[in-house]
């Protein structure tokens, strides 16, 4: 019986794996790896514009849940319902920018699948994150520490994953120039060899 589950999940990764091919290929293409780049740009100013920043949660590597709260009572009220908007209508959408921004780049780079489930990980925390802060927020001036901790957990979850993102980009980065310069020079010398 167990195998017979372990094979149907196997199979069933497989298949994902196997779906994925032609939606990884289409995201590796030139004009939507640009469209995503400036959505993210466009995303990001306006993050920046309507979030407090330096009370944002979401913004911090961790936070006590004191820290939490200290940081959301720095905010009017009116502050707060913006902040909760703005999580609504522009991170969540994000989300979507930014993680298909990063599975394509890392697509490109590595061509492993495997890879690209990093993203996926930054997607699920920020989520839950958002899930959470949002909670907090509609709760205010009410206290809810475990919110709070497991809010704190979630974006500390998440930056882990985003130096790990950031990391394979540049090790890729690398890779790839090394890949180019090898094959140019392979290149070259076939080419002096004619002559």
């Amino acid at each position: 019986m167990l195998k017979i589950e372990l094979f149907c999940y196997f199979s069933n990764l497989n298949s994902f794996f196997m779906v994925s091919n032609s939606f990884f290929s289409s995201l590796v293409k030139r004009h939507i790896l640009i469209l995503l780049a400036v959505l993210f740009l466009l995303f990001n100013f306006l993050l920046n514009y309507f979030l407090p920043s330096e009370n944002a949660l979401d913004l911090k590597f961790a936070y006590s849940v004191d820290q939490a709260y200290f940081a959301i009572s720095n905010l009017s009220k009116p502050d707060r319902e913006i902040y909760r908007l703005g999580i609504w209508a522009l991170d969540f959408p994000y989300m979507i920018v930014y993680g298909l921004l990063a599975s394509g780049l890392l697509f490109y780079l590595w061509r492993n699948k495997v890879i690209v489930l990093i993203p996926l990980f930054i997607v699920f925390f920020d989520l839950i994150e958002n899930i959470l802060i949002i909670s907090i927020l509609n709760n205010y001036p009410i206290e809810k520490p475990v919110l709070a901790i497991m809010a704190s957990i979630t974006t500390t979850s998440k930056w882990i994953f985003v130096g790990l993102l950031l990391l394979s980009i540049l090790i890729g980065a690398l890779r790839l120039m090394k890949t180019m310069r090898n094959h140019s020079i392979l290149v070259n010398e076939s080419e002096v060899e004619k002559i």
